[in-house]
């Protein structure tokens, strides 16, 4: 079973009991909390792909439970007649009479609500992060774009520099100073631009190397039995 949350919501002890030992008996088990029908807290809680409720039993209303988050599925457990009930009630509910081979039923259908919960994490956090390429993309297409001006820029600012520090003509101290931080900064910011070079280098490398294996990739794939 994928791994996840899940949230029991109960006040029959033997039922919370039986299902935690069950599950947990169950190949990669889900992280499973138990909450009473008069909880409000641990139910509202973003993270529980699934709300386990019941019994249901003998019920003529269904049961005051804690409200659960939007996002969870319910799926309420209980005798046929209870189960009607709470059908009209909450038409959104998954519903599973108590029968023979019910439990087996209920880890099936968690497996799916968790598998399809895990599958839309990844889904989110790929476009996430496509996303977040796409940023850096931008930003690095104008970094590189206004790299050939700061180049122009740094070179003049670190020739007239040169020039000034370089000639013989008398400078008060202070000024003399400011001219050699000016210069020492501007070597900085060189280095800097310098970098953003290496960067572009080393993405077109890469870029190439891509290219070229995506085709023994595809062979390799088409090859195989």
């Amino acid at each position: 079973m994928t791994p996840g949350h899940i949230l029991i919501i109960s006040d029959d002890n033997d039922f919370v009991r039986s299902l935690i030992s069950s599950w947990r008996l169950e190949r990669d088990a889900p992280t499973i909390t138990a909450a009473s029908m008069s909880a409000t807290v641990k139910a509202g809680l973003p993270g529980q792909e699934m709300v386990v409720v019941g019994p249901l039993r003998a019920c003529t209303s269904v049961p005051k439970v804690p409200a659960v988050h939007p996002d969870s599925v319910v799926c309420a457990v209980g005798d046929e007649e209870s189960l009607q009930i709470a059908r009209a009630e909450h038409g959104n509910w998954l519903l599973l009479t108590e029968t023979n081979g019910w439990m087996k039923i209920l880890f099936s259908v968690a497996g799916e609500v968790l598998r399809r919960a895990a599958a839309e994490t990844r889904a989110r956090e790929a476009e996430q992060a496509n996303l977040a390429q796409r940023r850096f993309g931008v930003l690095g297409k104008s970094l590189l774009d206004a790299r050939p001006g700061m180049v122009n820029a740094l070179t003049s600012l670190l020739g007239n520099a040169d020039l000034i520090l370089l000639s013989g003509e008398p400078l008060p101290d202070n000024c003399r100073e400011h001219v050699r931080t000016i210069h020492t900064m501007a070597l900085r910011l060189n280095e800097i631009v310098q970098r953003l070079s290496s960067v572009e280098n080393e993405m077109e490398l890469s870029e190439r190397k891509s290219q070229l294996e995506a085709p023994e990739m595809r062979m390799a794939g088409s090859s195989r039995p």
